[in-house]
Parts: structure tokens; sequence; C-alpha cells
């Protein structure tokens, strides 16, 4: 310590400050300039402070650095928050400020001085207020509106950012969802809290696009929103397209807010109106609408399909994994199976050849028959249906007893295995013939592979004999001249007919002459007929009323010799088929019925020849049979009779003369007359056969065929029968049909052969014999039978009354109409529309067939005239699911292979497919007996799929059907672009309750006034904020001089206010004059009370002598003309004291 005097920056410990002591050692206090920084030291102790200062003389806040305790000035960044310090005087500033060296507009807190951010709402001019945002990083003016915007973005967001107020899918938002928004626009005028229930559409306040909006206004306008008080009229809006101003767009949507809430407040808060044309809106929008999922029926070209689907109109359901935000997650909906194509021929996944193997997709929501929870389900169901009377409580006889498989070709063959081991434990299929033919299954395919594939499985199921279906068609059902040979009868088909004499070596199988199908593509076909060009007439064109005209017109094309749709020779087709060995017959509703008429109140103009056949089968067909061809047209198709297996053979069978057949068919209308011998078989030699059945002239009325005629003819002593026929042309034939059958036979003879129930040692489910021969199936249904009028008179009680009558024409087994719910929407409601497995009909909701208690008294009438009951089973789809589900979709054909459409295709894409459901029966039934099918037949749900190597599984009950037990979907007319999305691609969504696929993100409308100010500020104009005056211009305010509207204007360069008055222009060496209005003035002008003149061109004061209008003036140095005696540069001047001139 020396005691020595100290000058500057001290530190004084004990009492905790630094002072400053200047030269003379005096400390100092207050302000005080030190090396060119200004310091303050506290006026009584000296010490030096730091931070935010009041300068009370000085009327202005500065800080000073805590570290170094100078004056700071310009931009700081002070305790995370920015500042403004004069760079002259170090005040703080506050209000709007203006940033040049970043190019943007600021505000500071007035009281503060701190940098805001966000929404500021200041006094504008008038009393009114303006909005302002200042952007939430870097505090830069970026949008300005008025305060009804202000209102609006305050009101319109969400009441709450969770499902309780946003309509969500699994969390994702969809453009054509609605939401609770905090308030709405009471009848337009003013702004009130919403209810619970006071929900709007998104898109009453946000689109995806100005394209879109400008579609939303004009269609709203044109469809009952109209207001001329709004300027809501369809000459103001029809110019607006999507390259519209986006201000403009936005005030015409506010307008028509205000004309909705109008509507809905004038009809007491119902929002009916608005939620109708909403959706009349979404289905024009392409985007929202099924054009965006690429329909190959909408290109130009395309050639709609008969079978009424477009089997190409696919989504395919693919795993998302983990998505991101960007990608979309919906693992919700992925599966380890979807093994696509594994159908009949390709069940290993081994067949390359599409050709050769059914598509797995087809129509609806194509259920995953791979997944071994939907293996088990479906076995599940099988065992429900083939206990329905027993589980329903109308007892055992109201059980079905097996199956006809819709699309076998298209579901995953495993499934095929299962029901045969489900049917096989249950009723010991492989244990007798009567076992395995009293519980028919029978598969409906069209892919002929399939016929070695059941051969390899034990015959699991029958075949269907697509082939002599085809073969019949192209021989007999087509026109004229267009006819195969008939020879083909004998070799296309499952059953080489040369000489059929055995009862166990033939495919077991069924076949047909039509079916549903067949007829529903020959009414389509009219229908794509009637409207050529019309590419979509199998879908969104498509009226029921073109059905009732096809109607009209087959059944008058039925009635004619040339025929144009119909098929010709339909009761030639049954002779041959209800002959024929070694298959089942099926014969259809349709052949037999109106199809349009009351059920079976109305017969076909073939109903007595088919009865007649049907009856002869019963009576006459047994034993074995062969072909024998007269050329290309003609061949006769004998029957033996019972025991008798060959032309050779003389049977022991006391049946063995007075049965058999022969059907003579011809396809050739002209043949001449001609004589043919028919060998009928040794054992019916010197025997007389009676012509049941035989085709008599040409006719274009209804006519020219007789049953039972007189006509008997004697064979010689080998058996043989000579006949003379000729070709004829009527609507019933055209060529010649011909059946002859013994005379003699007992009225009640019976030539079928009874189901023997010897234990068989085959190991096979089905084996072709004389029993199976004997069946014949009836197909109880047409798609188009209308509803019932009466449920007294459903299609189930008329059933029930005439099932004797069937039994008596020799029916052994009915397929019954599939008896599920249908999809309210679907075409025919016929039942393979499935909505709900379950439930068969029910008393305040029959299907088109009735209730389940009138399917229970039907199938108890079938038992009780002892026939067999087979019920539709429909596997591959169901259809019309009411809830929807996201899930990640890609465009694909029916075999799952990407398809582009125009050149254009979509993968992985978020949608919000209809994909959750199955009803009431679903969730009652769904899985209920699996824990009792363990127990009672364990080795269900031990032996591995073929496909998967994984058994079915017990242990998951679908209650509910949804996307992850499915394969995919037809496209849904949904639009592949109703999913939110930002403009990076990053999807909405809303993460709340069980939704946890995606973080939350919203459109920034709904979380951020800045983008409904955005949305709707002035991108350029005047901004009057607390008496100062700005120009805002692209996002920004202007400084120094600028040109608006062709006026000049001068905006401070640091603040961007608006300069008024006298302004000097160093770098121009002027001095100017704005007006109140900013605008620089020129020529003469009267300020203050003083005359001035200002260049006409730069504006510039002048100064000195100037010559004006023909006098000369004076403008002395602050540019203010003189008046009377003055003496300038020592000279004196006389002004006028009134005009200033010169004298």
């Amino acid at each position: 310590m020396t005691g020595a005097m100290q000058t500057g920056f001290q530190r004084i410990p004990e009492q905790a400050k630094t002072v400053y002591y200047d030269q003379q050692g005096k400390m100092s206090h207050g302000q005080r300039k030190i090396n060119g920084a200004w310091y303050l030291f506290d006026q009584n102790t000296g010490a030096v402070k730091v931070g935010l200062q009041k300068i009370a003389d000085q009327n202005k806040t500065v800080y000073y650095d805590k570290k170094t305790a100078q004056m700071l000035k310009g931009q700081q960044h002070v305790d995370n928050r920015w500042y403004l310090f004069d760079k002259v005087t170090g005040a703080m500033q506050t209000g709007l400020r203006a940033i040049p060296e970043q190019k943007k507009l600021v505000y500071y807190d007035p009281k503060n001085g701190q940098m805001q951010y966000g929404t500021i709402l200041m006094d504008g001019q008038n009393g009114t207020k303006s909005i302002f945002y200042f952007d939430k990083t870097t505090g830069a003016l970026t949008a300005i509106g008025d305060q009804t915007w202000y209102d609006e973005a305050q009101n319109d967001m969400p009441f709450s950012f969770d499902e309780s107020s946003m309509n969500t899918v699994n969390g994702y938002l969809s453009w054509t969802g609605w939401y609770r928004p905090k308030g709405y626009h009471q009848n337009g005028q003013k702004w009130v809290q919403t209810g619970a229930s006071d929900w709007r559409p998104y898109m009453l306040y946000i689109w995806p696009s100005n394209d879109i909006q400008a579609k939303y206004i004009q269609y709203f306008v044109g469809h009952g929103y109209t207001d001329q008080s709004l300027g809501l009229t369809a000459k103001n809006v029809n110019k607006l397209n999507g390259s519209t101003n986006s201000q403009l767009l936005n005030d015409y949507s506010r307008k028509l807010r205000d004309a909705i809430e109008k509507e809905i407040f004038e009809n007491n808060y119902s929002t009916s109106k608005l939620a109708s044309t909403m959706d009349g809106f979404v289905a024009f929008v392409p985007e929202f609408n099924g054009l965006s999922e690429l329909p190959v029926e909408k290109q130009p070209g395309y050639k709609p399909d008969n079978s009424g689907t477009v089997d190409n109109d696919q989504l395919l359901f693919v795993n998302s994994g983990n998505g991101n935000q960007k990608q979309g997650n919906t693992t919700n909906a992925d599966s380890q199976f979807r093994n696509l194509n594994h159908t009949i021929w390709n069940q290993y996944g081994t067949e390359k050849d599409g050709n050769k193997f059914g598509p797995e997709l087809l129509v609806g929501n194509d259920i995953d028959n791979s997944n071994p929870v939907v293996q088990a389900e479906n076995i599940n169901w099988e065992y429900f249906l083939l206990k329905y009377g027993e589980i329903m409580g109308y007892g055992s006889d109201a059980n079905f007893d097996g199956f006809r498989n819709d699309a076998a070709d298209n579901i995953d063959a495993d499934v095929l295995d299962q029901q045969a081991q489900l049917l096989n434990d249950m009723f010991d299929l492989k244990g007798s013939e009567a076992n395995a033919n009293g519980h028919l299954v029978y598969n409906e395919g069209y892919h002929s592979g399939a016929a070695s594939m059941l051969g390899n499985k034990n015959n699991q199921q029958l075949y269907m004999d697509s082939q002599e279906f085809y073969t019949l068609l192209n021989t007999l059902g087509k026109a004229n001249g267009k006819r195969n040979k008939l020879t083909d009868l004998i070799t296309n088909s499952v059953v080489d007919r040369h000489n059929d004499n055995t009862d166990s070596s033939a495919q077991p199988n069924w076949s047909f002459v039509t079916n549903h199908d067949q007829r529903k593509n020959v009414i389509n076909q009219i229908i794509i007929d009637s409207h050529p060009g019309v590419t979509d007439i199998m879908g969104d064109s498509y009226k029921a009323e073109y059905a009732v005209q096809a109607w009209e017109k087959y059944y008058n094309d039925e009635l004619q010799t040339n025929k144009q749709y119909a098929i010709y020779n339909v009761l030639a087709q049954y002779a041959i088929l209800l002959s024929n060995k070694d298959t089942v017959p099926q014969i259809y509703y349709g052949d037999m019925f109106d199809e349009t008429k009351p059920y079976m109140e109305s017969k076909s103009i073939y109903y007595d020849g088919i009865v007649a056949m049907l009856k002869a089968r019963q009576k006459y067909v047994a034993g074995g049979q062969s072909y024998q061809s007269y050329g290309d047209d003609l061949i006769a198709s004998v029957r033996y009779g019972k025991g008798n297996a060959s032309a050779q053979a003389k049977g022991s069978d006391p049946l063995g003369r007075t049965t058999g057949m022969a059907v003579i068919v011809s396809n050739n209308p002209t043949m001449q007359q001609r004589t043919i011998t028919v060998a009928m078989g040794k054992a019916h030699a010197n025997q007389q056969y009676m012509n049941l059945i035989n085709t008599t002239a040409s006719s274009s009325n209804v006519g020219g065929v007789s049953y039972n005629s007189d006509s008997i003819l004697t064979t010689d002593s080998d058996g043989n029968l000579v006949l003379t026929i000729k070709g004829y042309a009527n609507p019933l034939v055209n060529g010649y049909l011909g059946v002859w059958v013994p005379v003699g036979a007992a009225e009640d003879q019976v030539a079928t052969t009874a189901d023997s129930t010897a234990k068989k040692s085959s190991g096979k489910i089905y084996e072709s014999n004389a029993a199976l021969d004997s069946h014949v199936i009836y197909e109880d249904f047409s798609l188009y039978q209308p509803e019932f009028a009466d449920i007294n008179k459903s299609a189930y009680v008329v059933l029930a009354d005439h099932a004797q009558d069937f039994a008596d024409m020799g029916v052994t087994d009915f397929w019954m109409a599939p008896p599920y719910t249908s999809f309210s929407m679907s075409r025919y409601n016929e039942g393979y529309s499935i909505n709900d497995r379950y439930t068969l009909g029910t008393d305040e909701a029959p299907t088109k067939y009735g209730t389940g208690a009138q399917l229970a008294d039907a199938l108890k009438a079938i038992h009780a005239a002892g026939m067999k009951a087979q019920v539709d089973m429909v596997m591959n789809q169901m259809i019309g699911f009411p809830t929807q589900e996201a899930v990640t979709v890609s465009r694909t054909d029916n075999y799952g292979n990407t398809l582009s459409v125009d050149g254009k295709t979509f993968a992985n894409e978020v949608y919000l497919a209809y994909t959750i459901g199955g009803g009431q029966g679903q969730s009652t039934y769904g899985g209920k007996f699996l824990d009792e099918l363990k127990q009672k037949y364990p080795d269900l749900f031990t032996t591995k799929a073929g496909s998967t190597g994984v058994a079915p599984d017990s242990s998951t009950h679908i209650t509910q059907w949804s996307a992850k037990y499915e394969n995919g979907t037809s496209t849904q007319n949904i639009g592949i672009g109703r999913v939110m999305k930002e403009k990076d691609g990053s999807y909405d969504y809303v993460e709340s309750g069980n939704n946890h696929l995606l973080h939350t993100q919203l459109p920034s409308e709904f979380t951020s006034e800045e983008k409904w100010l955005s949305n709707n500020s002035q991108s350029t104009g005047w901004i009057h904020v607390k008496g100062q005056t700005y120009y805002y211009d692209k996002g920004t305010v202007v400084l120094g001089e600028q040109k608006i509207n062709g006026h000049w204007y001068m905006f401070d360069s640091q603040t961007g206010v608006m300069d008024t008055g006298f302004t000097n222009i160093s770098k121009a060496k002027k001095t100017v004059y704005y007006d109140i209005d900013g605008k620089m003035l020129y020529g003469e002008q009267k300020i203050n009370g003083h005359w001035y003149y200002f260049d006409q061109i730069t504006g510039s004061r002048a100064t000195g002598f100037k010559k004006l209008s023909g006098k000369t003036v004076y403008y002395n140095a602050n540019g203010q003309m003189l008046y009377g005696r003055q003496v300038i540069n020592g000279h004196v001047y006389n002004f006028d004291r009134v005009t200033g001139a010169l004298k």
C-alpha cells in the first residue's frame, strides 16, 4: 500500500463497486465519455452502472454492457432478447423500426423495447385496428391484415387439437372431413363460440390449392349459395381460377362462408344443405373422386367388359413399416402375409404363367385368405353355416349340407384344403359314398388346371367342368355360322365320352348350360351395345333403368328364331347335359322362370322342356354312355340303361331294358332330311322307343317342339334305332332335337342310384360313381329377381312351398343363393357383395330372399323332400364396409402388378379406404366357435397351410374386419388426394388417443395466425400505424426515395416512416417538399402561408430570382417568396406586396 492517488477505473471490493477517477483523481458521477465511449456512474456512490438505464434528463433509456459498462448502440442481443439502440444517442428504440442491412421491418415493444414476434394488434387509421405478423424466428414483418381477418384466424382454428374437435382417420386428416372451430360467424354477422355440435367442413376455411378453392367458390355459388348483396354471383365468380390472386379468392371464400352461415341460421342451425353441397363438390373434384385413382375405364378407347366389373381397377395394400411424416405410417394395416395369387394351380407360388391360374384381386375388399387368422375365421364361418339351424335354434334340419365355393379361382388354395378338412372331420366324407354325396362341395372355376390339382388332393371338391359349358355354348348356343362342330362334345370336357363305360375313373365334376353370371354378362352386353362410346357404362354411368330396358330387349330376343343376344338351343343343351354320364348337371332358375317377375311367378319358354328332361333323367338315364357322330353337325348321345355299361352289354338289372336314352342333336337348321341309325345297345334289341321330345317344324313363334309325342319306333335285333330327321329353325330349336326312351317303364320307375353306405378305402372324398351321377343341382336364384313386396311371399317362402315339386322333378341339391347381408348400395343386393357374413336376414332387415327364420323353413322343406342344400360360400371379398382406415396403397392390376394408366401410376400413398366392418353378425359370431372346434378337431389347427407353412391361428378372433386381414380393394372412388399434405409432401396428422403413427402436424392455418394473415394480407400497400405511415411491398417496408403509382415519396432510411414536409436530399443536393399524403410537390405551392416554387421535374425547391408567368419573383434562402422592399446582395429591390412581382 503506497497511498498514491489512483486514476481511471478502480474496483473497490469492500463496497462491491467499480468507479472511475479522472486525471485529477476525482470520482466521476453521472454520464461521462471516456476514451470515446459513454459510461454511467451513480450520482451518489459513483458506482458504474450497467444494463438498461433511464436517463431522465434526456428522456431516453440506454443500455450499458454488463462486461465493459460501455453504452451500446445499434442492434443488441441482451439476455436472449433483441433490442435496438440509436446509433448516435444510444436511446432505446420502440415501435416499428426498419433494419436496412437485413431488409426487414421489426417491432420493439413500446414499454420494454424488446423485439416482438407473432401477432401484434395495432391502431390504424380512423380508429381501426391492423394486424401485423412478425416472423417467430427473425421478427421480420411478414403479413398485414385488418382485424376481421385476425378475428377469423382466432375463430376458425380448431376448438382443440385432438379428435374431439377434428375428424381424422387413424390420425390422418382428410380434406373431406369436418371439425369444430372455436367460433362460427353467426348469420354472417358476429362471431359466436361453438358448441359441441357446431362442426364445419375443413374446406369451409382451407383448401389444398388455389385451383380447388376457386372451384369450391364456383360450385357453391352454382348450387344454391348465390348472394347478390355479397357479390356472390355466377358472373363474378366464374372468372376465378388457380391463377387468381389469393387475397381475392380468400375474400370470396369469406363472403361465401357468411352466405353459408346465413343459410344455417335461417334453417334452425341445420347443416344438411351444407353437407349435401359439400358432398357434391367432393364428388366433382378429381383429386377427391375416382379419377385420381386412375380408372382404366376412363381411358379413351376402353371397351367395357360385360362381366360388369373392371378387373384391373385395383389398389394393393402394402406395408408402410415405421414410416416418417413424409412417407406416412399405416402399420395398423401391415401384414406379414398377403401371399398373392397362391390360387388353384399356383398354391405354392411356383407357376409363372399367369394364364394358368386365377388372379387374387377380383372385386371389393379382397380378403387375405393366406393369413392364418383369416383361415381360422373361415373355418369358424363354415362351421356356423353347417350348424346354422342348431346355432340359431331352428333345429338340425335347418343346417346347410355343403358349399358352392364362389370364385374358387381367385382365393388362396389353402382355404379349400382347410374347408375339405373341416367337412371330413365333421362328416367323415372319406368314409363312405353316402357321407360324401350327402355333403357336396363344388367349386366355381374357369381354369382347367384345377382338375388335376383337385385330383391330386383326393377330389376334395367337385371340379366345375367349364370346358363342357364352353363347348355347349360354342357348338349349340351361338348363331348359325359361328358354331363349332358337334363332335367337340365328345372330347372337349373333363370326361372323354367316346365310350364312357366305367363308374369310377372320371374326375368328379359338375357342369351347366348357364348361370347367374353368364346371364348377367348377356344383359350387360345389351347395355354396353345400347350406349356406344360410354367407356364407364359398367361403372359410374350405369343406371338400374338400363337393365330394365335390356331385359325387355332380351326377352323379346329370346322369342325370336334369329337371336342377337339370347343363346340358341337351350333345350338341346340341357338334353345333352342332363343325359351326360359322370357329371352333376346344374339347372339355372332363369332358364325355368322369368327373372324379372316375382319369384317363380312366371315360367319361361323353356320350362316345359327342361322339366320333361329332368323327369326323364330321373326315370330313364342310367348305364354307360357313348356319343355317335354323323358328321360335324349331327350327333347322338346314348345312355344304355341301368346295368348296361356299353352297347354290347346285356346286364342283369331288372331296369336294364326300361331305362336308357338317346338324345339326337343337330346344330344345322338347314340340314336336309336324312335317316340315321342309332345304336341303343344289345340289351334293347327289338324294343319299342317313344319320342319324348321331338322337333317338328320351323316357326317364327314359340312352337315346333313336341313333348311325349305318340311316335313309337322299334329297334332291330341288334338294338339299333333307325330315325329320320331334318333341320328346323324356331325360337326353341335351331337345328334338331329329339329324345327317345324305352316304352314300358313303370309310372314310378326311378333309374337313379342310391348312395352306398359301405366303407370306402380309396382315401378320396368325392368319386365318380352312379350315385353321384344321379345328382342334379338347382341354382335357385337370379341376380335380377325383384325384391319381394310382401314378406310372406319372399323367395324363401315360395321355395319352401315348392320344395317337393323340385324333388319330384329329380332335383337332389339346392345351390342356395348367398344369404348374407349385402352392402346397401350393391347393384343387385344379391349376397355376393357381403357386408355381414353371419346375419342371414332379420325381421327388421331381411335379405333379398327373406328372413333368417324363413331361410330355416326353406331348408327344412328341402330336407323334408329328401334333398340337400349347399350355401354359396363367398370367401374372396367383402364390400361396403362402413368405416375408413388409413392404408398404404399402390395402383396395380388384378395380379398385384404395378399398373400405369395413360402413363400414370402411384405407389405407397396413404389412402383412406373403407376397410373396417362386418356388422353385428361378425361382432357376435366372429371366432365364436374356434375354441369348440379346436377341442373337437385339433388337426384343423395343427395342419400347416401349403403356401405359408403356418397352421390356422385360432388365438385371434376376428370380430371386426380391417385392412390387416385384406389384400387390397377395388378402387373405391374416394380419391387418392384426400389425405392432407403439406407442400413438402409430409402428411398432416393428429396424435391423440390411440393414434400414434406419426407426430402431430396440422395445416399452418390451424396452428398459426401467420398463415391466415399471409393468406389474407395485403402483399403491397399503405400501412398506417399510430400516426405514422409505411409502404409495404412484397414482404417488407420500403426505405428512401420510392416512386409509387407515379408519385415520388420519401421513407426514413432507418425506420421506413413516410416523410412529410420539407426534406433535404443531400445526395441530390436539393430540398423537396412532401405533402400530407407524402407526395412530392412541384411548381408553385403555398405552404404555411408562404409561396414556394419546386422544379417541375426534380421537385427541387427554388431560391433566388425566378421568372414565372411573365413576372420575376424572388425566393429567399428558405425558398419563401419575398414581397415589398428588399436588399439583396447590396442592392435594393421592390416586389409587389400581393403578387411578389419585381417592379
